[in-house]
Parts: structure tokens; C-alpha cells; sequence
């Protein structure tokens, strides 16, 4: 499976009505999150793009992989689809902290503090600790951009 990930973003198939074959199709689906997790860490966050979005194709339910994917776009430049799918997380999930947090990075790179702001003021009422850098680094395991992002926007708006 590496070395498919290495070549090109892995395509598993779906299980359909096989209990079982859901079960390998959520393991399988949390090891390409791990595998993600894992390239992120190493600094190849192309890698974990494909990862984490193939982790997300057969396991729709996972968000953290889709924000993480996300994350990793942000990271490689492509703020659009970043913007995009952090939106469609929010609008799908309310009470998603880790969107909103990102989010809010992604709209201060961009310029955009006032809706920066609003975005923050949801996602710190429901996770205190996205204010935390080393958090975000080591347990959830953001991009080091989307973190600086989001700590330059938190040193202006407590300036």
C-alpha cells in the first residue's frame, strides 16, 4: 500500500452491505489517516493529501480526515479548495471545531480578520484548546503554515 501511495493516491474499493467488509473498509480507513498523520510529520504533506483523502473516499464519516486533507491543501498553496471544503465541513457539521479553527487561519492569510473573527469566536466556544500551538502540532497534527496562520491572526486580535 506504501508504495501506491508513493506512486499515486490509493482507490480501495467500497464495501456495500458486507458487515465485515465495513469493518476492513473502517480499519483500512484509519490506517491511511495514521499513514497521513505520519507523512504530515515527516513534512510530506503531498502524501498526506492523498492519505487523507483517500482515507476520507471510503470513510465519508471520518471528518477529521477531510479536514486534514484540507489542512494539507492549505499547506501546499491551494487555498481555494482548502476554503471550499472547510466551508462544506461547517455547513455539514456546526459544532466542527477543527474547520472553524482552520478556517479562521485560512481567512487571515487571505486578509479577511472579520470573518476570521466570527469563525474563531464558534471554534473556541467549542475547543479551547485550538489556541494552543503545541496542540495543534502534536496531537492533532496540523501543518506547521496553518498553525502560524492561525497564531499571528490570535496575536492580533489580543494586541
Amino acid at each position: 500500500m506504501a508504495l501506491i501511495l508513493f506512486f499515486s493516491c490509493w482507490s480501495p474499493s467500497l464495501a456495500t452491505g458486507d458487515p465485515l467488509a465495513a469493518a476492513s473498509v473502517k480499519a483500512e480507513a484509519d490506517a491511511l489517516y495514521g499513514l497521513g498523520a505520519m507523512q504530515g510529520a515527516r513534512g510530506n504533506w503531498r502524501g498526506a493529501h492523498c492519505s487523507y483523502g483517500a482515507a476520507a473516499r471510503i470513510q465519508p464519516d471520518l471528518i477529521l480526515a477531510r479536514s486534514s486533507q484540507a489542512l494539507a491543501a492549505m499547506e501546499l498553496g491551494d487555498l481555494v479548495v482548502a476554503e471550499e471544503t472547510f466551508r462544506q465541513l461547517i455547513r455539514r457539521y456546526p459544532l466542527f471545531a477543527d474547520a472553524r479553527a482552520a478556517l479562521t487561519a485560512l481567512l487571515w492569510r487571505r486578509g479577511l480578520q472579520g470573518e476570521a473573527e466570527s469563525h474563531w469566536a464558534a471554534s473556541v466556544g467549542l475547543d479551547d484548546r485550538y489556541a494552543d500551538a503545541q496542540w495543534l502540532l502534536a496531537v492533532r497534527h496540523w501543518p506547521p503554515g496553518p498553525v502560524r496562520d492561525l497564531q499571528e491572526f490570535l496575536s492580533s486580535v489580543q494586541s
